[in-house]
């Protein structure tokens, strides 16, 4: 735990896209995020006490197993999960038996990720400090995972719900259609533009009063989207 009282989390990831939705995902759910690009960077970090380890395996001077199995072998409980793109059975057991908590592999959904994260986190004891995201008179609490309008409780689909807790972490930002697919949708989606539109659409269908004339969620013409008053 920091102390700012919020869950401490390492992200040990030299692909730079990953990285940053990654950590723009922990970081508006309300982590403290360090980032190490290396080996030898999370090893200098890891003098330090965090809550969770997120672990890439192939990084540009050795392999996140051997990191694992170092703070095993030197007593240290940190919960890890490994992200990988080695996704064969004999990876993960190899993932898990050196010490890992979790194991997942790439391409992966962000909210997952995140749900995992808050899993993990549970099971040893350690508290994740995320709390409900509100903008007005919307509500969406990431950990039951239900949204509601003023005392009105709202039937989202699992991407209609991310879609909505993303945009009210960040209000009256404007964001690229390219931008909600790398944060939502997770940097290794292979959609496009019209899979953005088309949740958009249904997600104003539940959250508009007139989703012809939308007050919550506005279109930002030749950019993309925003949660807010108009600029």
């Amino acid at each position: 735990m920091s102390a700012t009282g919020m869950t401490r989390l390492l992200l040990v990831e030299d692909d730079e896209r990953i990285r940053k939705a990654l950590l723009d995902a922990l970081r508006a759910s309300g982590f403290d995020v360090d980032v190490s690009v290396s080996m030898r960077d999370a090893q200098q970090a890891l003098l330090r006490d965090y809550d969770l380890i997120l672990l890439d395996l192939g990084l540009p001077d050795g392999d996140g197993l051997d990191l694992c199995r170092d703070l095993r072998n030197r007593g240290r409980s940190v919960p890890v999960i490994i992200l990988t793109a080695r996704d064969t059975p004999d990876h993960r057991v190899r993932g898990l038996d050196v010490g890992a908590d979790d194991y997942v592999v790439k391409p992966f959904h962000v909210p997952e990720l995140l749900a995992r994260v808050r899993s993990v986190l549970r099971r040893a004891g350690r508290s994740a400090s995320e709390g409900e995201a509100r903008y007005r008179d919307l509500r969406a609490d990431p950990v039951s995972r239900r949204a509601r309008r003023a005392d009105e409780p709202l039937k989202l689909k699992p991407r209609e719900f991310d879609l909505l807790l993303f945009f009210l972490r960040f209000p009256d930002r404007t964001w690229t259609r390219d931008q909600l697919l790398d944060r939502v949708w997770g940097p290794t989606y292979e959609g496009d533009a019209r899979t953005v539109d088309l949740h958009v659409r249904r997600l104003r269908s539940k959250i508009e009063q007139d989703p012809g004339d939308p007050s919550y969620i506005e279109t930002v013409w030749g950019v993309g989207y925003r949660m807010g008053e108009s600029e």
